[in-house]
């Protein structure tokens, strides 16, 4: 199976979970590839699509026309962050109607990964940009400038898993020039932690956490998830899929407090992961975690 083209994990596993009812209005919080988009729309329901991302809202546009003209689906460029106030006013221009489910997806696309000039990809040379969203001001290189070596060190440990961390951080704060490129900052790693011996590329974990970091990934699902509870109908069912221990701990964490306070139902004490048989197709799903809340 190629690398290079995108491929949805636990589609159908993420679209059962959300029992779509054909009519009913589903929220898509991150549309990348449209994958689970598409397959709730083949399923019956309607979606409100979210991506910070121009390059997917086009994509968007131009494969989903179809579903676009009737008003089955409604793609919008948002951080998912602000769902709350832009559900409210399509409901006011009755656009839409209540939300019997809301599906986040916290991965990034293959095409992102990918793209050298955006900073994501350690293969090739391009500016440390790693913005999702090209309105954000502040880019990867900025951070590796800003940021003293103890607070890169963190970074690097907590959103990346990056065991020489210490190392890489003072390699890049005693530089004689700025880390402003893809290749400088994978050189920098590889001479530290030597060329790729397992799956894992060397720079892989530090680019993990520049991205997430760059785009507040994290502090994001603190403040969408309470949103999107409140957006719900009752029975209305939340489900996340996270590749970070990060995300997926924020994702149960909030899961189980809202089960205490009787909010919901948790279903999802132990995570739904990817079969042998899709990691095998996908070895990027491999890290995939699925959570389910039901609604109260």
């Amino acid at each position: 199976m190629t690398n290079n083209q995108h491929i949805t994990v636990l589609l159908n596993e993420a679209t059962k979970a959300l029992q779509v009812k054909k009519n009913h209005w589903y929220i898509d919080a991150t549309f990348g590839r449209g994958g689970h988009t598409q397959k709730i729309l083949e399923e019956g329901g309607k979606v409100i699509a979210f991506d910070v991302d121009q390059e997917a809202i086009e994509f968007g546009k131009k494969m989903f026309g179809s579903s676009i003209k009737p008003g089955n689906l409604i793609l919008v460029r948002e951080n998912f962050a602000n769902i709350s106030s832009i559900i409210s006013s399509l409901r006011e221009d009755g656009q839409i109607e209540d939300i019997d489910g809301i599906l986040f997806d916290f991965g990034t696309s293959t095409q992102q990964l990918k793209s050298n000039e955006r900073g994501f990809s350690f293969e090739g040379d391009g500016e440390l940009d790693m913005r999702m969203d090209n309105r954000l001001g502040v880019k990867a290189k900025d951070l590796l400038a800003l940021i003293p070596t103890n607070q890169l060190e963190e970074l690097f440990r907590e959103f990346g898993g990056e065991n020489d961390a210490r190392r890489i951080a003072k390699a890049i704060k005693n530089s004689p020039h700025p880390i402003t490129t893809t290749k400088e900052l994978s050189n920098l790693i590889i001479n530290i932690k030597g060329r790729q011996q397992g799956k894992l590329h060397p720079a892989t974990k530090v680019f993990q956490a520049l991205r997430i970091a760059v785009n507040t990934e994290i502090e994001n699902i603190m403040m969408v998830l309470p949103q999107a509870l409140e957006l719900l109908n009752s029975e209305g069912r939340i489900v996340t899929i996270a590749f970070h221990e990060g995300e997926d701990r924020e994702v149960k964490n909030t899961f189980k407090l809202w089960e205490q306070e009787e909010k919901g139902e948790n279903l999802s004490k132990n995570p739904i992961i990817p079969t042998n048989e899709e990691i095998k197709g996908n070895s990027r799903s491999r890290s995939a975690k699925m959570r389910i809340f039901i609604k109260k």
